[in-house]
């Protein structure tokens, strides 16, 4: 018990008392509510500590040693909610995408953001070039407001934003680009669905060429503070102003799938029959002139006659982003991402990892991409089949080879394909060489 309180007092204090970050650069311009620029002492972050930098120039920086794609996150301890002000800045070096964006968690249930948690966040970025307003249960997330779309052909977005929700669950949140001179109100809604927090923080989304491009700074937190909710206002109502499936964090503002999806997605590497160090993968390829992005995709193992005896769905399971593919890009599934980079010395960018990937037999068969989770006319992308009398008639050996296509954006006929010319057997997720 006085473990719990000591933890209770310590959160309760920082709270209170201090910003949650360091100021940035004294040079830089875009002061917060009040005018305040204090210096703070360093405060009790915890996380995956190795990928940020902290100090009094930046801020929070992200710093991954490792300049490959991934996750990070750092929080610290914050059981405030009501009556409860959230302010920070934010730089990023790039214009933000479905595969770089960031959150800044107002509340958390737990202090790994990159698992299920209950708690509230702000999106900075994703498929929109905007800052919107979410709540998180369990691996769900729910769009509760979206914002303007701020840092839409910015490559070097830096902007301020500010929540605020009150006594009664009203929340209200501002946003203001570091050349505006005020905030810009984004939305306002009431939603009391989760009532309690045990930390806040920051969590990246990034591909290997980002890895050092976020920045968090001004980060303050006000508790028993005087919202700016007016009575008067009626708040935004996410279920009758917000697209059918709020649910989806990322969804890019891209054209429905027509009725007839055949040739927008086609297989072009098969890994069926791999080598002991490496892993079976599937890769698939857009050779349209638009991405496609999808909450997921589904891989048919089918007989012969095309009676499908397996589904497995293909989805981002560390995270409710969608799968996108963009335009002449290519996108690898596999069971062991880690052995695939290992083996074929890819940076994994465009890996993704299925933890019930099926087994797919080493003397062949058949496969579909579907973007139905059970067979319906023309939900089917492409279907191909794979043998080993597919590869190359002077490949005696075919184990830890994969098949590929000569062709990535013609169909998937036997004649099509190959065997990988790579001297690691294989290309997963980038061009055929």
């Amino acid at each position: 018990m006085k473990v719990y309180q000591a933890f209770a007092f310590l959160s309760i204090f920082i709270i209170l008392f201090y910003n949650c970050s360091l100021p940035a650069d004294d040079e830089e311009k875009g002061e917060l509510e009040g005018g305040e620029d204090t210096f703070t002492p360093e405060l009790p972050w915890e996380g995956e500590m190795d990928k940020f930098t902290i100090n009094s120039k930046e801020g929070i920086h992200l710093n991954d040693p490792q300049k490959d794609a991934g996750t990070a996150y750092v929080t610290i301890p914050s059981t405030s909610v009501k009556n409860t002000r959230w302010e920070f800045g934010v730089h990023l070096t790039f214009n933000p995408s479905a595969n770089n964006y960031a959150r800044f968690y107002l509340t958390s249930s737990s202090n790994i953001l990159s698992g299920n948690l209950n708690g509230y966040y702000v999106q900075i970025g994703g498929a929109k070039d905007n800052v919107a307003l979410y709540r998180q249960n369990g691996e769900q997330s729910k769009l509760l407001a979206p914002g303007r779309e701020l840092m839409k052909g910015d490559s070097s977005p830096k902007l301020y934003i500010k929540v605020e929700r009150d006594n009664n669950g009203y929340w209200t949140f501002w946003t203001r680009l570091e050349s505006e001179n005020e905030y810009v109100k984004e939305k306002q809604i009431k939603d009391t669905n989760i009532q309690t927090s045990r930390y806040c923080g920051i969590y990246c989304i990034y591909t290997k060429t980002r890895c050092k491009g976020f920045t968090f700074h001004h980060i303050q937190l006000s508790n028993d503070v005087e919202t700016n909710t007016s009575p008067n206002e009626t708040p935004d109502n996410p279920d009758t102003d917000l697209p059918d499936n709020p649910d989806n964090p990322d969804t890019p503002d891209t054209p429905e799938l027509p009725e007839d999806v055949r040739g927008m997605l086609l297989f072009n590497e098969i890994m069926y029959d791999n080598a002991t160090d490496g892993a079976e993968y599937v890769e698939i390829y857009n050779p349209g002139e638009k991405a496609i992005s999808l909450p997921a995709l589904y891989l048919y193992k089918m007989y012969e006659s095309g009676t499908v005896y397996s589904t497995t769905t293909l989805c981002k399971e560390s995270s409710s982003a969608p799968l996108t593919i963009p335009s002449k890009e290519y996108l690898c599934f596999t069971k062991y991402t880690s052995k695939v980079i290992q083996k074929h010395k890819v940076n994994g960018e465009n890996l993704i990892e299925i933890s019930k990937f099926p087994t797919l037999n080493n003397d062949g068969g058949y496969l579909a991409l579907s973007c139905s989770e059970k067979p319906e006319k023309g939900r089917t992308f492409d279907t191909c089949r794979f043998r080993d009398e597919m590869h190359d008639s002077d490949n005696k050996k075919t184990t830890g080879i994969s098949l590929e296509k000569k062709s990535p954006e013609l169909s998937s006929l036997n004649k099509n394909w190959r065997s990988s010319k790579h001297a690691t057997g294989g290309t997963p997720g980038i061009k055929n060489r």
